[in-house]
């Protein structure tokens, strides 16, 4: 992320030079505890807070050197802060984003669990990937979240957005410090101020509110970047300040690292940014206050450990190790795993080689390019790489002949459009559904059906329509969906807007536990278990009530309702599994199959709920389970083609293994309209 970018060029202002050296053995502590927590989080549950150390870190920086960076006119104040940010941050970046983008071509199938990805990438490289993440709903710590190599460029986003608003508010400070205006300074900091406090008040109400928003957005984080600022303006720039007597810088020291370490430590996303953010955003100003106030001449034992040659290096290199070390990470998901020992250490190793080469060849150019040529040269490049990464539809397409070739690889083995086309001309046409449409609605489980919903539509001239909201089920029959998700009189709402009577809405969401996570299978005994606890019972119960009205709400309606019954769960998804750069990844282990009486068991309490809903409403169950498992075991790879793309959700070539069916379903509710 941008803090970790390097405000190192020497320039003296007074006797004091604008490199700290505290400064990069703290961005090494960051972007250290970052790695920790991403590479396993129970090695350091709170690692995440490094990212909130280097919001302060920036904000105090960014003051420092606007300050200490006179202009003799506004223009030149915004241009020469903006073409710093752009060399700062945009080589680095562009490259990561292009050189990973033809990775994931190639690795990353297209499936549910990749989903998303390359709209990350588009919106990062106009540093706006965190707006674009609150509104795909997949938050910082959702499921497919550790499988987007993206994601954490969230964090650029929001300096970049804070870079927008932040000089127009110095600028009054530094107007009134030049011309010696108290006044003028004096609006220009309480404005800040006032901004910090409002922000933080904000965070406060909006953890709870909104957490995925309050984690994300500005509004939340403005206080974090502020709070440097305020630090440096209001202490260290002031050498008659109290605060700044260096007999206070032990005790700094000590308060710095224990609030650090106690987030680091024990610090929870149920309690973030507030109120686990302050203490390590205090810390961290409590740590710059020290390396700011301590001479770059003075020597002891601890200054020359925590500024040895190793921690610096880190400390230099902490841009470019931010944001290659998720893309290592995130692509070892994808191919080999990053479960074991082994893994993990040549993780470490590429992340650090890969962040060299970029610090190196990359990062440090703009800085060493004072040449007009290599000026020229320098814009030129972030001109193509801009235009390049912008232009096409998807960022993929950069590097089209990546995707060509995974296309015509791996495509074929979850959409076999051969295969589908032949089963689809021989079954005949007719136009019992003109005028009419076909709904799937629910959670992703609903999206799943998009092949059998198009399939059916063009058999029967309907129309479909997918309403699928991820992590939202409606009429899930296991339990009610999260608060954060559309409520069910919006979505009935939704669903009237776009039908008429006569018109057939498919409720379809995941109401069965999942035997595998993302990281490999669960205990099959301890989930059965848990499905007759008190409390999965009741849970069932309520939605059960809930679901009748909601399916008698629709029938009102004249809309004839379908409800799909749950599919089988796998435990190895073929979506990182189906290569020979994946298929030795430890969570392949298990294999294609699983046993169909276990499956049958799994289902059992919620296809109760099913029934009684189907009985007591006069719903239609459609039930697949037998198409998708006819035989012991089920499997989710058959003749070399998958019909599942990950542990739960179907495929193209699942869909057709259950089209004929739906598609008869749908013609027999319509043939008695006609």
């Amino acid at each position: 992320m941008a803090t970790l970018i390097q405000e190192n060029t020497p320039k003296v202002t007074g006797h004091k030079s604008s490199y700290i050296s505290g400064i990069d053995a703290l961005r090494a502590l960051a972007v250290t505890a970052v790695i920790i927590y991403h590479l396993h989080e129970g090695w350091l549950p709170g690692g995440f807070i490094g990212v909130d150390i280097f919001f302060a870190i920036s904000g105090f920086l960014i003051t420092k050197t606007l300050i200490e960076r006179p202009q003799s006119s506004a223009r030149l104040y915004f241009t020469g802060f903006y073409v710093r940010r752009f060399k700062r941050i945009a080589p680095a970046l562009f490259v990561y984003i292009a050189i990973v983008s033809v990775c994931t071509a190639y690795f990353v199938p297209r499936s549910y669990l990749g989903q998303g990805i390359m709209t990350t990438a588009k919106w990062a490289i106009f540093g706006a990937s965190n707006i674009q993440l609150v509104m795909s709903s997949d938050g910082y710590f959702g499921s497919r979240v550790p499988f987007n190599p993206f994601l954490h460029t969230w964090s650029l986003g929001v300096e970049e957005q804070f870079y927008l608003i932040f000089p127009i508010i110095l600028l009054l400070v530094g107007i009134g410090l030049q011309r010696s205006n108290r006044l003028l300074a004096g609006i220009g900091k309480f404005i800040l101020a006032a901004g910090a406090i409002s922000s933080l008040a904000f965070c406060v109400w909006q953890t709870n509110a909104d957490p995925l928003r309050s984690f994300y957005l500005l509004p939340s984080r403005f206080w974090e970047l502020a709070a440097g600022a305020l630090l440096y303006l209001f202490v260290s720039r002031s050498s008659g300040n109290r605060l700044t007597n260096p007999a206070y810088n032990k005790a700094f020291f000590c308060l710095g690292l224990a609030l650090i370490g106690t987030s680091l430590g024990f610090a929870t996303i149920a309690n973030f940014p507030f109120w686990w953010a302050l203490p390590a955003v205090f810390g961290a100003l409590a740590l710059i206050h020290v390396a700011q106030n301590v001479s770059e001449g003075t020597t002891s034992s601890t200054r020359e450990m925590l500024t040895s040659r190793p921690i610096i290096f880190i400390g230099k290199i902490s841009y470019s190790l931010y944001l290659w070390h998720w893309g290592v990470f995130v692509l070892m998901r994808w191919t080999i795993g990053l479960e074991s020992a082994w893994t993990k250490m040549l993780a470490i190793v590429l992340t650090f080689g890969l962040s060299w080469l970029s610090y190196t060849y990359v990062e440090s150019l703009p800085r060493r390019s004072n040449s007009p040529k290599s000026r020229i040269v320098l814009a030129v490049l972030c001109v193509f790489l801009v235009g390049g990464l912008a232009s096409f539809k998807t960022v993929p397409s950069v590097t089209a002949w990546a995707v060509k070739f995974h296309e015509k690889q791996f495509v074929p083995l979850f959409r076999d459009d051969q295969a589908i086309a032949e089963v689809l001309d021989g079954i005949p046409n007719n136009s019992i559904g003109l005028g009419r449409k076909i709904l799937f609605v629910g959670d992703s489980h609903a999206g799943q059906y998009s092949f059998v919903a198009k399939w059916a539509a063009n058999k029967t001239q309907a129309k479909s329509i997918i309403f699928d909201q991820h992590g939202c089920g409606f009429v899930n029959l296991k339990r009610a969906a999260p608060k954060t998700c559309s409520g069910d009189q919006q979505v009935i709402d939704k669903i009237k807007n776009k039908t008429k009577a006569g018109d057939i809405v498919v409720l379809s969401s995941f109401s069965l536990s999942p035997i595998a996570e993302y990281w490999g299978p669960l205990d099959k005994q301890v989930l059965l278990a848990g499905l007759q606890s008190q409390q999965a019972q009741k849970d069932r119960a309520e939605v059960l009530a809930n679901s009748i009205g909601i399916v008698r709400t629709l029938q009102a309606s004249g809309l004839t309702v379908v409800l799909a019954a749950p599919s089988p769960v796998f435990e190895a998804p073929p979506d990182r599994c189906h290569s020979w750069f994946n298929r030795h990844n430890p969570v392949c282990k298990p294999g294609f199959k699983t046993d169909r009486d276990y499956q049958l068991e799994l289902r059992a309490p919620v296809m109760k709920s099913y029934r009684i809903l189907s009985e007591q409403t006069g719903a239609i169950l459609w039930d697949p389970f037998s198409l998708l498992c006819p035989g012991n075991p089920c499997r989710s790879e058959v003749k070399q083609r998958f019909r599942y793309t990950d542990q739960h959700h179907l495929s193209a070539n699942g869909n057709l293994v259950v089209f004929e069916s739906f598609l008869n379903l749908a013609r027999t509710i319509w043939q008695p309209l006609r």
